[in-house]
């Protein structure tokens, strides 16, 4: 199944006979079987016609629109679920011990993924330079100090949030410091920036968790949760704090690992870059076609080592099942999404 995203804008979506045809501003055409996509993410400025709704409604294939670096909406097909039961839980854990287990949950699988990302680095640079690797287990044992510290903390969400956010926010620093070292210089790559990315490699980290906030939004939907009813970021009007929540789980393992192989094998190169006006570092066509298709192989690939049936797709969807459940009190606790690739 493939997660078709369409960027280009002044695009028009249609269909013949069981396919989708995207048509492009510049007469270009693209036609994809309906029955091998999964779901459709659409960045840009175009029109679909109701006929073509119609016709992904009944083959369950949702529609995701994101605009910058965060999807916005979500129209899939209508389905019952228990959104009512769910949602209230939801909302009255924000002040119990789930909220705060969930949150807890989430900030310490965004510190420990980043140990096992540079530490599934190191032993692949073992050969090559071992004084990286030296450098990149050591990154790696300091921030599994702080996570240790997160997972041991207790109390209420209110009174340890932004302790959590702070020890996770120092991890991060040390992670991205190390980043920099597995990409070739000539990116320019010094460290996370956000808004706007400013070098190839911040550009690709977030158009990848842009595409997968839009993964998450879908399976948070399927679940009946409230998409902007967070536990670990603040609520904000606007701002899809639960979206943000899980896929603080799935960054490292996913869009991370994928951008340091792409740049590191020379398949993003920086001919697969443009830059606007204010200094906005952004993939072109070429770029996005490279990502796109890496993309989908790694959410279709093994999550863990030795279940080839278990991918990062269904992981995600298991993953936002688990938070309702633990919710409405189907299991007794919530356990996060630790990546073992050995």
């Amino acid at each position: 199944m493939v997660v078709l995203v369409v960027n280009s804008h002044g695009f028009k979506l249609g269909r013949r006979r069981g396919r989708l045809i995207i048509s492009y501003a510049d007469g270009s055409k693209k036609e994809v079987p309906i029955s091998k996509i999964s779901v459709i993410v659409i960045s840009a400025r175009g029109s679909l016609s109701t006929d073509v709704i119609r016709e992904l409604s009944q083959n369950n294939i949702p529609i995701i629109f994101a605009g910058n670096f965060s999807p916005y909406a979500v129209l899939h097909p209508y389905f019952m679920h228990a959104t009512v039961v769910t949602r209230r839980e939801q909302m009255r854990a924000l002040s119990d011990y789930r909220g705060f287990q969930l949150a807890k949950s989430f900030c310490f699988a965004a510190t420990i993924n980043k140990v096992q990302v540079l530490r599934y680095f190191a032993k692949s640079r073992e050969r090559i330079d071992s004084g990286l690797s030296m450098m990149l287990r050591d990154a790696a044992a300091r921030i599994e100090d702080l996570a240790r510290k997160i997972r041991n903390l207790e109390g209420s969400l209110v009174q340890l949030r932004l302790s959590m956010m702070g020890l996770e926010g120092e991890g991060a620093r040390i992670y991205y410091d190390m980043l920099r070292y597995l990409v070739p210089p000539e990116l320019g790559f010094k460290g996370r920036e956000r808004r706007p990315p400013r070098d190839p490699v911040n550009s690709v980290l977030s158009y990848g968790y842009t595409i997968l906030n839009s993964i998450v939004l879908l399976s948070i939907a399927k679940t009946g949760l409230e998409p902007f009813a967070g536990f670990l970021h603040v609520d904000r009007s606007g701002k899809p704090s639960l979206i943000l929540d899980l896929s603080e789980e799935f960054r490292q393992p996913i869009v991370d690992v994928l951008a340091i192989s792409l740049f590191s094998k020379k398949r993003l190169k920086l001919e697969h870059f443009s830059y606007g006006d204010n200094g906005m570092c952004l993939l072109n066509d070429a770029g996005k076609e490279i990502f796109y298709e890496a993309f989908n192989k790694r959410l279709l690939s093994r999550a863990y080592p030795g279940d080839k049936n278990y991918t990062f797709e269904n992981a995600i969807m298991r993953q936002a099942r688990n938070i309702a459940r633990f919710l409405i009190g189907k299991i007794p606790s919530y356990d996060p999404f630790i990546w073992r690739w050995s």
